[in-house]
């Protein structure tokens, strides 16, 4: 049994449509999992592999070799106890072993004990914190209580996992280490009976768990030297079949396992389009059905889809509608099935027309937690006019797939001033209206804003990170409890088990949501929001993109940027290599303005001063300057869809927007609306010490070691969180799918 095995995913092979099929040679302990280009998922468990005529009939595309074996690992983790200054010393030890591939495989997870680490702490916190420093058996018994239910967490991700944690001795934070010491031997004997024998029961289960441990090793060593005796019995053309049959010992897995499963092929892919069909004009107090629909086929009305297969079951998805303006005579939220082979059912909403003027509606779809994508209709009000029918409207999907623990937190603004908010995961929620407590939520954001500012400015120079830290929490809490409606948060602490990102989708740059703090009572999480969770944002008109092709770099530095955007393209040039094209630096509108326009692929980096007041976003460039009006071509024409490029503006408050007219105005909206696959910013101005070490940070996760989007900005946080007060860590804003993943150029 291989130990401190990191990710399963042992090997991914390329299939050649031409040639024979290649694939790695049957092991007892690794499993199969072949995937088609429509990302539909087949997986072969040992011995079991498929004929070279089924690959080639399937059009698999990929192959990934699974370990399924059974693997440990161990951490020493510190916990919080109700003391506060102390904490618990945790050895921590955990077997699993992948028992459904393709679910693990489609998961995107590729460390096992990071996941596995992050669901212990979220189970262990509140246990800890209920308990002091003297009462370490009585938590090691509850931890035991509260993990079996925690054993069940691993299906999500096709693991299984048993957990055995135990506490040493205890441990004192820095501030109050000097107050801690062993105890004497009097002190010793003056130890209560009943805590003795608690730990010497304690110290007995460990070691029952470590011989059975054992036993199960050596089972599983067994299996294994009987599966490869089989395989050579294939290999040799004997009836191993047979052999298997008559067998009881425990060692050999099922002759069912042996069969090859004569399934009927997936339907093959057709290609799909999301359709909506509203009345154009109307008068007002008129009835105005707004129908929608899922179709088959590339012809027709809007923009044709992707192949995509779909299981015998279907993929059932949520449809949401956004009417401002308009009166809704029903559920503005319903489910659709989409089967293999016909369209959908066309879902039916009622709507009225009641103020005069020129209304947009929003049309949003969901696959459990994941937006899909949405399509936009208007329909003019006027009085004394006839009711005129729209033509459909159609948007593109991209893939019915969803990312098991994402859920998605939509925003929407009414005309009246008032927000909803909808919490949509496996588990999809009402939406809850509510009027922020603040009052105008951009003046109190703008104030957050400027005290955020004044710390990055003092941190370094002598300020206390203690005292920063205890700021900026209470902060995070009162945004929490302010700017998030009661019925969302108990949602929320109801789905924290199953989510692993966040989406917050929305127009509005109302809340921080980086800051938020979760605490509810007893209820709290692992810190900020964005620190424990991958927190990415998604305006609306922004496309779903999963793959981030970064063939070229391409960098940004205008005369007067600040002394270290020099550096900061230096290293990033040095870290890059040869992986990436050097797309050269520019420092003129023009150059910058021609590139995006003429379809801009790979990375477009910004290392750069970015002014923001009232007026808007700006960069003073070598010819003039630039502001996200000078995108509006390029958002109107599309021109970065064919590319999806990945655009960082590492410069101060540069996800930050402006109203203008009915929309905002912001880099950030403007790029992903013109096609860009993903954007980061900063809302407040940092420190440029801080926003090179957070760019290095997160290129590394994204770019060398290939992590999601989501996960790599988590992990650039985590990087430079403890930097002497610096609150930078929680200026980034993130745009984008957190699935999403950097591939080849």
């Amino acid at each position: 049994m291989a130990d401190e095995l990191i990710d399963p995913v042992l090997t991914v092979h390329r299939l050649s449509r031409y040639g024979p099929p290649r694939f790695p040679a049957a092991r007892a302990d690794r499993a199969l999992v072949f995937v088609d280009s429509q990302g539909v998922y087949d997986s072969y468990m040992p011995p079991e592999r498929p004929s070279r005529v089924r690959v080639a009939a399937n059009r698999y595309v990929a192959v990934y070799e699974v370990d399924v074996g059974r693997h440990r690992f161990t951490a020493d983790l510190r916990l919080p106890s109700a003391d506060g200054a102390l904490e618990f010393d945790v050895a921590v030890e955990a077997g699993w072993q992948v028992t459904d591939p393709v679910r693990f495989v489609a998961s995107g997870e590729r460390d096992v004990p990071g996941l596995l680490l992050r669901e212990f702490r979220c189970a262990a916190l509140p246990v800890t914190r209920r308990f002091s420093v003297d009462d370490s058996d009585r938590v090691e018994r509850q931890l035991l209580r509260e993990l079996a239910e925690l054993e069940r967490m691993g299906t999500d991700y096709g693991l299984e996992v048993i957990w055995h944690p135990r506490l040493r001795t205890e441990r004192a934070t820095p501030a109050r280490e000097r107050d801690v010491r062993p105890l004497s031997m009097e002190e010793e004997r003056e130890v209560p009976p009943r805590r003795m024998e608690g730990q010497r029961e304690v110290r007995r289960d460990s070691t029952r768990r470590e011989a059975q441990d054992a036993a199960d090793e050596r089972l599983q060593q067994e299996r294994i030297a009987a599966y490869e005796l089989l395989l050579d019995q294939l290999a040799q053309g004997d009836d191993a079949g047979s052999f298997l049959k008559h067998s009881r010992d425990d060692r050999y897995i099922s002759i069912d396992d042996l069969l090859e499963r004569d399934t009927a092929p997936d339907a093959q892919p057709e290609p799909r389009r999301l359709v909506a069909e509203l009345a154009e004009q109307a008068p007002p107090g008129r009835e105005v059905p707004l129908q929608v629909q899922v179709t088959r086929g590339g012809g027709g009305p809007g923009v044709a889809l992707r192949g995509f297969a779909l299981p015998a079951q279907g993929a059932r998805l949520l449809i949401t509608v956004h009417a401002p303006g308009l009166l809704a005579l029903g559920d503005l939220q319903q489910e659709l099935t989409v089967s293999a082979g016909k369209d959908s059912d066309v879902l039916r909403f009622g709507l009225r027309t009641t103020r005069t003027g020129l209304h947009t509606v929003t049309v949003r779809a969901f696959h459990g937690g994941s937006f899909l994508g949405e399509i936009r209709v208007q329909i003019s009000v006027e009085a004394d006019v006839p009711a005129r029918d729209g033509p459909p409207r159609g948007a593109a999907l991209d893939s019915l797939a969803f990312d098991p623990g994402e859920a998605t937190l939509q925003v929407l603004k009414a005309q009246d001033g008032t927000y909803s908010f909808q919490l949509l995961s496996e588990t999809s929620y009402a939406p809850e209206s509510f009027r922020l407590l603040a009052g105008d939520p951009e003046r109190a954001t703008k104030n957050i804003y400027q005290e955020l500012r004044d710390t990055a400015a003092a941190a370094g120079g002598g300020a206390d990170a203690r005292r920063v830290r205890e700021r900026l929490r209470n902060l995070g809490v009162s945004l929490w409890g302010d700017a998030v409606p009661d019925a969302v948060r108990r949602q929320f602490w109801e789905e924290a088990h199953r989510i692993r990102a966040l989406t917050v989708l929305g127009e509005h740059d109302v809340v921080p949501w980086e800051l938020l703090y979760p605490l509810d009572g007893d209820q709290e999480g692992e810190g900020f929001l964005a620190e424990w969770l991958p927190i990415v944002r998604r305006v609306f008109g922004q496309d779903r993109v999963r793959e981030l092709a970064l063939s070229r770099a391409a960098f940004v530095v205008p005369p007067g940027s600040p002394p270290e955007a020099e550096q900061e393209v230096a290293a990033l040039r040095a870290k890059f290599g040869s992986t990436m094209a050097d797309g050269g630096t520019l420092s003129r509108r023009s150059e910058v303005q021609d590139l995006v326009n003429s379809g801009l692929a790979g990375l477009l980096h910004f290392a750069c001063h970015n002014s923001f007041t009232e007026s808007g976003s700006r960069v003073a460039m070598a010819d003039g300057r630039f502001d996200p009006m000078d995108l509006a071509y390029a958002r109107r024409a599309g021109a970065l869809r064919a590319t999806r490029p990945l655009v960082f503006f590492n410069a101060c408050r540069s996800a930050g927007q402006i109203s203008w007219y009915s929309a905002n105005l912001g880099w950030a909206p403007q790029f992903l609306k013109a096609g860009a696959g993903a954007f980061v910013g900063t809302l407040w101005p940092v420190r440029s010490d801080s926003a090179l070490q957070f760019a290095d940070a997160f290129y590394d996760h994204l770019v060398t070691e290939r992590l999601p989007l989501g996960e790599a900005s988590m992990k650039a946080r985590q990087a430079i969180r403890d930097h002497a007060g610096d609150p930078t860590w929680l200026a980034y804003a993130v745009y984008g799918s957190p699935a999403a993943r950097v591939t080849a150029g």
